[in-house]
């Protein structure tokens, strides 16, 4: 299953593009440790591309989607609606492991080419990733609270977002009757031919 919501922001110099990559740490390792650990899913995560201006929730290999959609979507409830819901320790932590994972990227020669290149692919300056690190660690807890609250409901309503979801035949009737419960309304498209692929 993949589900998507619009972001209203393609350029990788905005400052709260810093606050969004540890919020979705933090809320990645949330889902992993409460969904995945759970037994609900394989595999579950969030990410955002600046490039395309789209957030994106993702599940995958999921025997029991719907339980694990549904604890995903109490995760985004509890820290979008709840500031006390929030651990500065484990936000402490998302944060120090989005910056080691960005400063990684400069770890050889090649990967520093490697992260120049991306950088004029997106526009910004070669010492982007570089900046961006610094900008990682100068993040606040309160702006991600802010960015959560802003963002995050934007995922619980289902005019906002899309969602498309690959299972088992088997599993069709049972889904579009679940998911009826979030009032995400699924069409089954049974053939390619049936799809907008054939437009």
């Amino acid at each position: 299953m993949k589900q998507g919501i619009y972001y209203n922001n393609t350029d990788w110099t905005h400052k709260e593009v810093a606050d969004l990559r540890v919020l979705l740490q933090y809320l990645s390792d949330r889902m992993y440790d409460e969904v995945r650990g759970s037994g609900l899913t394989y595999g579950v995560s969030m990410s955002v591309s600046v490039t395309e201006g789209r957030f994106s929730l993702s599940f995958s290999r999921s025997s029991r989607l719907f339980k694990a959609y549904s604890a995903v979507r109490d995760i985004l409830a509890r820290y979008s609606e709840n500031p006390d819901a929030w651990d500065s320790t484990l936000l402490d932590s998302a944060r120090g492991s989005v910056i080691y994972a960005w400063a990684e990227k400069e770890e050889t020669v090649e990967n520093l080419l490697s992260q120049a290149m991306k950088a004029y692919v997106r526009n910004t300056d070669t010492k982007y990733n570089r900046d961006f690190v610094y900008a990682l660690g100068n993040t606040s807890t309160e702006s991600i609270k802010n960015l959560a609250t802003r963002i995050l409901p934007a995922f619980l309503d289902p005019a906002t977002t899309q969602t498309v979801i690959v299972c088992n035949p088997s599993a069709v009737e049972d889904l579009v009757e679940q998911f009826q419960d979030f009032d995400i309304p699924l069409t089954v498209i049974e053939s390619l031919d049936q799809s907008f692929l054939v437009d």
